[in-house]
């Protein structure tokens, strides 16, 4: 905004500029760029003549020009505060006037009067179409001027001094009601101007405020942002702990319950007692499920969920998830089946706990859900080239209750099951089918249904998976089964806390001949490993004075080779994979999850023995 509303911006307004916006060009219109070229150019001869009158004394027509220069240095600021039309007639006004003044005193022989031509020209270029009519006027009045000073001044009126002298206060007084009207204007204009401009700095200081006092509030928000977040950080920890912890606390008894369940099938129970046993078995299979469940749920929730790339048997993997459920299908009275495809290559490259726990949430549920009939497991190769991958269609199908038209397409969410009276007659969280999506399509895959209600339904999952190269595991796991006599008189240590999980333990490897020695703490498991030479030690990682971890550390840290080597196997309740890191980290070998399969200790302790 321009500083200055005085005649110090005249120069302005002869460039075209706007008083009010230095930026702002004004004089769009050719009529406005005329009417400022021609007032300045005008105002500069008046004021050439009036110093030529000045010093030649003998016509005194200084008044008169000097009235002129004012009138056409006021005419711009006239047309400035909106008078455009009459600023425009003013100075053709005043040029008329100024012509018949310069006749009347050089006489009709100077031709002066031959400058009203170029003043109806003026007319022409200070009006637009648009104004036709003012256009005209203004060409009439320099007609009429032309005529009064040719017909009128120079042949029939004789202009008495005195006459003279009254026309000269005229044009005087003239000139000054002019500049009266034009000063009392742009004095009013200026008043309005600061009253908007102090409404606007009102209006600014107050969007100031207004704008501090948001700024004040987004600075609390983002401070309480900060506090949420940095809560929402420590509840998610604690969540981690929480969960790791209850993993811990509960896979602990249950290690002990489902190990006395698996030994009790094996001691030849009587008739009486199968049942009870069968039921022990799988009600904490199905506890057990429901914690790896809600674990992994929460895992996937937050984003830590990660995959193995390791090679695994096919054959195998779905050997070992029939025979867990063969008990169950068959005190249904319903047909278990497998089928695998002919072509599809044995060994595989991926994660076999994760793919293991899709097939069993799916079979879980097929023999959940039915009551007579036939469960079957199929394996097909949907894609098998000379390439070092394969893709796998798993198929699971039942011939239970079915899913309800309208709730197929919602069975895969979280806490969703079939009908509404499902969780009331079969139980179950809700969460299976859940996680076996989030885990296959996390994977690259894809898992849907087909379902008919009341004929039973049928799940597809499709996986890729890389072709293993090594048979070296499968020769391993079968040299195992095939010389179960071969771990006797191994000398394994045993560090565990628990009194429950000792006896299990030491139950399981007295059947398999083993030579166990049982130790309280990781402090005594480093001493009795100075004292006496071990095969393998099994380490729980959670005990008093000494934890596995550090146990382990220092018998990696012992002079003698032979026991700084000795392979030491963790015990861990908390199936995470930072567990697993820290686990390796240590100096451990490997590790086996409680509640642990008897078969796969079994396997792992005879993987050392032939290492």
């Amino acid at each position: 905004m321009s500083s200055k509303f005085s005649l110090t911006g005249i120069s302005d307004i002869a460039l075209g500029k706007d008083l009010r916006s230095e930026n702002e060009v004004v004089g769009k219109k050719a009529g406005m760029t005329v009417l400022n070229s021609v007032s300045f150019f005008l105002a500069g001869v008046s004021i050439l003549f009036l110093i030529a009158f000045q010093i030649n004394e003998s016509v005194s027509l200084t008044w008169f020009f000097l009235s002129e220069a004012i009138a056409f240095l006021l005419i711009p600021l006239l047309a400035r505060q909106g008078f455009v039309k009459a600023a425009k007639i003013l100075l053709i006004a005043y040029a008329d006037v100024g012509i018949i003044i310069l006749s009347s005193v050089f006489g009709g022989d100077a031709m002066i009067q031959a400058f009203f031509i170029p003043a109806m020209g003026l007319s022409i270029l200070l009006f637009d179409n648009t104004q036709v009519h003012l256009r005209n006027m203004g060409i009439l009045l320099s007609i009429l001027s032309y005529f009064i000073l040719d017909y009128i001044i120079f042949e029939r009126i004789s202009i008495s001094e005195s006459s003279f002298s009254l026309v000269r206060w005229s044009v005087l007084t003239g000139s000054f009601v002019t500049t009266w009207l034009i000063f009392n204007t742009f004095s009013q204009f200026k008043e309005d101007a600061e009253h908007q401009t102090l409404e606007l700095l009102q209006k600014e200081q107050e969007l100031n405020q207004e704008l501090s006092l948001k700024q004040e509030k987004l600075e609390t928000y983002i401070e309480q942002l900060e506090v949420a977040t940095e809560q929402l950080a420590k509840s998610t920890k604690a969540k981690s702990e929480f969960l790791a912890t209850m993993s811990h606390e509960i896979r602990t008894p249950m290690n002990a319950i489902l190990g006395m369940t698996h030994l009790l099938k094996q001691d030849s129970p009587r008739e009486d007692q199968i049942e009870p046993i069968n039921i022990l078995d799988f009600s904490g299979k199905t506890l057990l499920s429901l914690i790896d469940d809600v674990l992994d749920f929460s895992k996937i929730e937050a984003g830590k969920i990660e995959f193995e790339n390791i090679e695994f048997e096919l054959n195998k993997l779905v050997n070992v998830i029939v025979e867990s459920f063969k008990i169950t299908a068959k005190n249904k009275g319903i047909e278990l089946n497998t089928e695998i495809g002919e072509g599809i290559p044995n060994i595989l490259v991926g994660d076999p706990a994760r793919l293991t726990q899709i097939l069993n949430n799916l079979v879980s549920n097929a023999l959940k859900f039915t009551e007579e009939g036939e469960v079957r497991l199929s394996v097909n190769a949907l894609q098998v080239g000379d390439d070092d991958s394969v893709r796998l269609q798993f198929t699971i199908s039942d011939t239970g209750i079915g899913i309800e038209e309208d709730r197929v397409n919602t069975i895969f969410e979280s806490f969703t099951q079939a009908s509404q009276n499902t969780k009331r007659l079969f139980g179950g969280t809700g969460l299976g089918l859940t996680i076996s999506k989030q885990l296959t399509e996390l994977q690259g895959g894809t898992i849907s249904v087909e379902s008919d209600e009341g004929e039973g339904s049928t799940f597809f999952v499709e996986l890729t998976f890389e072709k293993g190269s090594s048979t070296d595991e499968a020769k391993a796991i079968t040299k195992s089964e095939d010389n179960a006599e071969s771990l006797r008189g191994l000398r394994v240590l045993l560090a565990e806390d628990n009194l429950v999980n000792q006896k299990v333990m030491l139950r399981f490897l007295e059947r398999w001949n083993v030579d166990m020695t049982v130790v309280d703490n990781g402090k005594e498991a480093v001493e009795a490993i100075k004292e006496h030479n071990y095969d393998v030690v099994l380490m729980d990682l959670q005990m008093p004075t000494m934890d596995g971890y550090e146990a382990s550390e220092h018998i990696r840290k012992l002079d003698d080779p032979y026991k700084r080597n000795t392979p030491i196997i963790a015990l861990t309740a908390a199936a995470l994979k930072e567990v697993r890191e820290k686990v390796y980290a240590s100096g451990m070998n490997d590790f086996v999850t409680k509640p642990f399969n008897p078969a796969d200790l079994e396997q792992k302790l005879f993987q050392f023995i032939e290492k």
